[in-house]
């Protein structure tokens, strides 16, 4: 039930990518407002995250899971009946800040894991949320219609939808059925995971409206500084590295804006199969102070890779795709560090936190690349978020040498 609220709550991410030039078309915006458009929704994320969080942690998980869940469903239904591009902007903040679990799908899956296992736990929550940045594209570019003689028109007509013509309608009424049925799972399937008890909750109720000598005893330690500096580090790589690959195969080999957003599955898959297979084993195997060096190293093979074989897009997607296997090992084992050393009665907050700094990258990160794109090469992009595995890589070193 928690993988599924995960995967349909993380739908909307990457849902729009294929609709945006239809969408600058159909609502005569330029490319200004089409990146206002995609940034507003982890901008929103970011600023709601932890307050999901902190409200997971005293009002239990199961509620606020369900009140997110149910938020995104009416915030896809503002999107689906908007006919400015104000009401699309509108709808996107609201999926930004309506629906956003993930801070507490991490705070669930810390609750039904021992330490040991948290990290792994984690993983197939990131993994969920991976295969949802997967077939997000998808689903946005089967329903949106377009042209009736493509293999997606034609597809569209044998499963009896319109074959043609741009309607962002269908694809956003999907994300209310499917946030609703997420809500149904949670209902019938997720037991409450927080439940206040005892003299020490009694307390955190009692002092619950004096929050920033909460925040500081939960967050305020160098080792969870480090960690969620880190992980907001992952979020500025895995914005920058989707986004840098679309402007450079755009500006370098002419790929339309569709064929980018489909081979950006590739992205997603290489973090799904890290977070959800490849991790546990790992774990098991090397620990998890390795397993984040092990990561970084992987993620920056992948990148050389790329760079390597820049001249062919195609093959230098693989490397894409093993970077973010990499970045999956070492982002997701980083939160499980974070976990292991807050309280349970602070994990919402702390982790919703968490979620917010790599959504804070994942605003940055784009943006930063796009000037770089723009301003310097359209492959320069790439040379910072090497820089930012290296960084990783020796955070790695420092937990080994540590351990």
């Amino acid at each position: 039930a928690l993988l599924i609220a995960m995967f349909v709550s993380s739908i909307p991410a990457k849902l729009i990518l294929p609709m945006l030039p239809s969408l600058g078309t159909s609502f005569g915006v330029g490319p200004a407002q089409l990146g206002l458009l995609v940034g507003i929704y982890p901008l929103m994320s970011m600023i709601a995250s932890p307050l999901w969080g902190r409200m997971s942690d005293r009002f239990g998980r199961k509620p606020i899971l369900l009140a997110t869940l149910i938020g995104g469903a009416f915030a896809f239904l503002c999107f689906a009946l908007s006919t400015s591009w104000i009401g699309l902007f509108a709808g996107r903040a609201l999926q930004g800040l309506a629906g956003t679990p993930r801070g507490i799908g991490f705070a669930v899956a810390s609750d039904l894991s021992d330490q040991e296992d948290r990290a792994a736990q984690i993983g197939y929550v990131t993994g969920a949320m991976a295969v949802a940045f997967t077939i997000g594209p998808l689903i946005g570019g089967l329903f949106m219609g377009e042209d009736p003689d493509s293999w997606l028109g034609q597809l569209r007509s044998v499963l009896g939808l319109p074959g043609g013509g741009f309607n962002h309608v269908l694809p956003s009424l999907l994300g209310v059925v499917l946030n609703l049925l997420g809500a149904v799972a949670v209902v019938f399937g997720l037991s409450e995971t927080r439940k206040p008890d005892g003299k020490e909750d009694s307390q955190a109720a009692d002092q619950a409206h004096d929050n920033a000598p909460r925040f500081a005893a939960a967050i305020l330690k160098l080792g969870v500084i480090l960690a969620i500096a880190f992980f907001l580090l992952s979020g500025f790589i895995q914005g920058s590295l989707q986004f840098s690959f679309a402007l450079w195969a755009d500006l370098s080999f002419g790929w339309t804006a569709q064929l980018i957003a489909y081979s950006g599955t590739a992205i997603g898959i290489g973090f799904a199969l890290g977070s959800a297979v490849v991790l546990k084993p790992l774990l098991k195997r090397v620990g998890q102070e390795k397993t984040v060096l092990t990561g970084t190293l992987i993620d920056v093979t992948g990148l050389a890779w790329f760079l390597a074989f820049q001249d062919n897009p195609l093959i230098a997607l693989g490397g894409l795709l093993i970077a973010a296997l990499g970045n999956s090992l070492w982002a997701t084992t980083i939160l499980g560090l974070i976990s292991k050393q807050i309280s349970p009665k602070d994990q919402g907050l702390a982790l919703g936190v968490a979620n917010g700094a790599a959504l804070l990258g994942r605003v940055v990160g784009p943006a930063f690349a796009g000037y770089l794109a723009a301003n310097v090469a359209p492959n320069a992009p790439f040379a910072v978020i090497l820089f930012c595995v290296a960084l990783a890589i020796l955070r790695g070193v420092t937990l080994v040498w540590k351990r």
